[in-house]
């Protein structure tokens, strides 16, 4: 460590203006890097042209940096919006001259941002759901029409004052309805829902599917899109009905994997641009040095990342030191524990979300298509072609099974008979796939399989251990073409990936 750390104030005393200007400013700067923008174009095209979608799910580990995202998408899609409108409607002095002869016009609102807040009662409640958006929609009144009879000897005004009081009002269907004149008075084009993971906090009796179907109708009632962004909670949302995947769209924000290189290029100079803008002298090449201590503690979330370095920030400019040691940053840490409940949280929903050969296999079958044969090999290196229309494993549409030719009982099928001596070849006796494999053995515990397949030959073998490392025996070639439908770790391009045999 170089230096030492000055301790000129109390830690409870006030920060400067000068102090509090420069914890501000880090605190407002957001450093961009491949995943952020990646998302963020995702949910933009999602947004600006939904294309039959009803809702949005964009989900990823806590502290990847989804808010961060929301706040750059909506900037620049409410900007898209509104010059659209502009065109459609005429200039913007027409628009301001318009609004200052119409009381009626309101300021559109492209774009509503809300955050779904944890029930009271542990139930999710849509007419306060509604009450919230009418007022960040600047509109926490409507009008009401009525009709009254005038033959009728008691008016309804007169009704209520015999009451003593006036009638409480709860009815969530006259709120939905306020809510959908507000929106298209306003020109909403999207209902973006953060912590949308509380929409989930369901009564007993009632069904996620309630909750996406409701979506659906407002979503149709209203002209617009909505979009939740939460955590991996969301995905028990995803394709809980045949309506439900096909009007639904998905977008992952995944944190950076440690097994990839691409991965630790980015998410290193995430970190330097974090630690380039602290307004405190500090080394940025020792700091740097403990690059994979920051991607430890932050399980390789940037969101998390910049929280810490605020967190160690704050520190030091309260305790009046003018740079930042490592000693400091590392005091923020999250603990042990914590991370890695939060690691084992985001590698399990990375499990549920990665797509297996297998389950393609089953999609086949249910399509008609299972004369299709896999190509041999790594499945996932080919899954870009394979989703591109009309391509299929090992680049080529396999030829079709001729028509089986029926024989007379004793009749010799037709086949080239072999001339001269065969020498057959020998078969190894040993695969050519064995050794030590990128796994560790607490993974191996924590999901309680221990069965890998062999990438060379698809074998499927235990795994030995020789102390914390992970081997993988040396075995002779599968014999057989049927590989075992068990649960297993498969190689995959990413790294070795769990697929679980479904019971």
């Amino acid at each position: 460590m170089k230096g030492s750390r000055r301790e000129t104030s109390s830690a409870d005393q006030a920060l400067s203006p000068e102090a509090q200007a420069k914890l501000f400013a880090f605190k407002a700067y957001t450093v961009t890097h491949p995943l952020l923008e990646k998302t963020g174009t995702a949910l933009i095209q999602a947004i600006r042209e939904p294309a039959g979608f009803a809702h949005v799910l964009l989900y990823g580990p806590t502290g990847a940096g989804k808010t961060t995202v929301l706040t750059h998408a909506t900037a620049r899609l409410s900007a898209f919006f509104l010059s659209q409108r502009t065109l459609a409607q005429g200039s913007a002095s027409e628009l301001n001259t318009r609004a200052l002869y119409q009381p009626e016009a309101r300021s559109p609102s492209p774009l509503l941002l809300l955050e779904a807040r944890i029930p009271d009662g542990g139930t999710f409640n849509r007419a306060d759901y509604y009450r919230t958006a009418l007022v960040k929609l600047g509109e926490p009144f409507y009008g009401e029409y009525r009709l009254i009879d005038i033959h009728e000897g008691q008016t309804w005004e007169t009704k209520t004052r015999t009451r003593g009081r006036a009638a409480q009002f709860s009815d969530s269907g006259q709120l939905r309805h306020a809510l959908e004149d507000a929106v298209a008075r306003r020109g909403v084009r999207a209902i973006i829902i953060d912590e949308a993971q509380h929409l989930m906090k369901v009564a007993s009796g009632v069904k996620l599917l309630d909750q996406l179907e409701w979506l659906k109708s407002m979503s149709n009632t209203m002209g617009v899109v909505h979009v939740l962004v939460g955590t991996y909670d969301l995905l028990d949302l995803r394709n809980l009905s045949s309506q439900a995947a096909r009007r639904g769209h998905d977008i992952h924000f995944p944190r950076y994997q440690f097994q990839q290189e691409a991965d630790q290029i980015a998410f290193q100079r995430a970190l330097r641009g974090l630690l380039e803008h602290i307004p405190l002298k500090n080394d940025l090449q020792d700091l740097m040095n403990h690059w994979y201590y920051f991607y430890e503690r932050s399980i390789g979330c940037i969101g998390v990342l910049k929280d810490w370095l605020v967190r160690a920030l704050s520190d030091a400019l309260h305790s009046g030191a003018d740079r930042l040691e490592l000693d400091r940053v590392t005091a923020h840490a999250l603990s042990n524990a914590q991370c890695e409940r939060m690691a084992t949280d985001a590698a399990a929903a990375e499990h549920r979300l990665h797509y297996t050969e297998s389950s393609r296999e089953h999609l086949w079958s249910l399509l008609g298509m299972s004369v299709l044969k896999a190509s041999q090999g790594d499945h996932s290196a080919q899954d870009q072609r394979d989703s591109a229309p009309g391509s299929y494993p090992g680049g080529e549409v396999p030829e079709p099974h001729p028509r089986p030719t029926y024989l007379h009982v004793g009749q010799r099928a037709p086949e080239r008979d072999t001339v001269g001596t065969t020498v057959q070849a020998e078969k190894p006796k040993k695969c050519s796939f064995s050794g030590e494999v990128s796994l560790s053995l607490a993974q191996l515990q924590q999901a309680g399989i221990s069965k890998l397949q062999c990438p060379a030959c698809s074998a499927t073998w235990a795994a030995r251990m020789r102390g914390d490392t992970v081997f993988f025996p040396p075995h002779p070639p599968r014999a057989t073409r049927m590989t075992q439908d068990i649960s297993r770790w498969i190689k995959q391009e990413a790294g070795w990936t769990l697929y679980k045999r479904d019971e």
